[in-house]
Formats: C-alpha cells, structure tokens, sequence
C-alpha cells in the first residue's frame, strides 16, 4: 500500500472511531503529508523494521535542520514530542491491521522530554490596568480569558447565546468537542451584563469581533467592524491582547497567561479546592503512576 492511501486510510479511521477532532485531524495531516512528501514513492510496508525506523529518524532531523535552515527555529522539544506522537499513533494503526505492516518502525523512536517554560502570571494590579485599558469591543473577551479561563479557541468560538448572564455562567466548548458549563465570578458577570447592554448584540453573535483598518478613498482609510457572525481567528485575538497590553503599559502577555490568572483566582478562595479550579478550567485529573503513593494533602 502507497503511504499517501495509508495516510487517508489512517485518517479516516480516527475520524470514524476514534471520533477525532477537524482541528486533530488537520494536525495530523499536516505532518503525516510532510512524511509522504520525503519518500514519494515509497509503500507503507518499506517501512517495516530497522530500515524504517532509521528512514524515521532521518526524517525527524532533516524536518529539524530544515527549520533551522529556513526559518532559524530550533524545534522545540515539544514540537518534536507532537511529532512523534503522531508516528506512533500512525504505524501503531499500520501494525493493527494486520496486513498493512509487520512491525511498527516507530516504536524504539522515544519522545524527548517536554521543558517547562518560564511561566509569567499577571498580578491583580497588571489585570485591573488590563480592563481599564480595553475598549468596550476588547471587554468581553478579555474577561472570558482571565476571569473566566477559557482557552484562545474557545473565546473565539464563543457566542453570546453561550454567556448565561442570569445564572453567572459560560458554556465553552472544551478539548476534545466536551461541553461544559464555566461558573463566573460576580466581578466578571457585572461587567459582562455592562458589555451586552452598551453593545447590543444579537445571540448568534460572536463575543470577540474584529474591527479592521479599510481604504475607502485615494486618502483616507476608516475602522470597521467584521461580520460578528463570523468567528475570529486566533492570531487576530492575540493582536488584541498584545494592543491592549501596550495601552496598559504592561509586559506583554498571550492569551494563555490571562487563563493562568482566572486559576490563582479560583486558588486563592478558601471555598475552591484545587480539584475544583482545575475543574472550571478544563484541566483534567492528574494520573498517578503504579507503584506511586498517593500526596497526603
């Protein structure tokens, strides 16, 4: 079997059984299209054994030299770890089925292990100053970040029909398409309710909306507001954090930090257990090695 059919094979196979994502299964394909593209003519089974797990590991470092070549990125470990996570899950499928490959080439490839990043938490004071310094449009999704917790996707996913503004609650689309109701603190829904009266905005609204700069003479350009209907992206939610930031004048923060900030507050109340926070953020459980005793807090 060619492994450009192996690949749509495998594809369609997580998308019917393991019920994967359009965004995972783009991911995949993109990585799973680069592997394809470095041995055109080669068949699933050329892979098999010690000769594929060698062609597996040249891959990995030309993909490694070729970002450094073109674009001078160092793969970050974690970057590498993604990749090879997909090689697993593919030829892991390849060996399943039996008639597709003996051996899983992969399978002696390890996965590096992940560094932590240097984390940067906004303190209260930088998120008041953050507020003050949004526009009445930039509002909303701000509080859905750092007062609520919701990741990029999901604020920029989240329309108004989804803000419960009676109950004190959002419902975000988690990873993995799981829906979950995200309680609000009372700060928070006081200045939600304040932004959908000033705004006015119809249900199927989108809360985050873009306004961008459009020529409408030889001389002069005005800002308009997109369709909000019509869901932004992420870089363009990233542009609005990185702008507010500056009007703040404060370090400039991404959407992952403000989403780390809703946790401290969450922490810092004696009635949530961090069990709870975790809960609210859509953080699952932390999994316990065999062997490992349980933390006695």
């Amino acid at each position: 079997m060619r492994i450009e059919r192996a690949i749509d094979e495998y594809l369609a196979w997580r998308e019917l059984e393991r019920d994967s994502t359009k965004r995972t299964i783009d991911s995949y394909r993109r990585i799973l299209n680069k592997l394809a593209d470095a041995h055109p003519e080669a068949t699933l089974a050329s892979f098999s054994g010690r000769v594929g797990t060698e062609r597996l590991r040249h891959f990995l470092r030309a993909w490694a030299e070729e970002s450094m070549r073109e674009r001078n990125i160092e793969l970050s470990a974690a970057t590498r770890s993604n990749i090879i996570s997909v090689l697993h899950s593919f030829f892991g499928w390849a060996e399943s089925e039996g008639d597709v490959i003996d051996v899983d080439p992969s399978r002696k490839i390890r996965r590096p292990p992940k560094r932590r990043p240097k984390r940067t938490r906004p303190q209260a004071p930088e998120l008041a100053r953050l507020r003050e310094a949004a526009k009445l449009q930039e509002l909303p999704a701000i509080l859905l970040m750092e007062g609520a917790g919701l990741r990029s996707a999901e604020v920029v996913a989240c329309r108004w029909q989804d803000v419960d503004l009676v109950n004190g609650r959002v419902l975000a689309r988690r990873k993995g398409a799981h829906w979950q109701w995200v309680p609000l603190d009372p700060d928070v829904l006081h200045e939600l309710r304040e932004c959908f009266r000033e705004i006015g905005p119809e249900l199927d609204d989108h809360v985050f909306t873009v306004e961008v700069e459009q020529w409408v003479s030889q001389d002069r350009r005005v800002r308009r507001r997109k369709d909000p209907k019509v869901p932004a992206s992420g870089q363009a939610l990233w542009r609005m954090v990185k702008r507010v930031c500056a009007r703040a004048g404060i370090g400039e923060l991404s959407p992952h930090p403000l989403r780390t900030a809703s946790q401290i507050a969450f922490s810092a109340r004696a009635t949530e257990t961090l069990s709870r926070s975790r809960h609210c953020l859509g953080i699952p459980a932390p999994t316990r090695r065999r062997g490992t005793p349980m933390s006695s807090t």
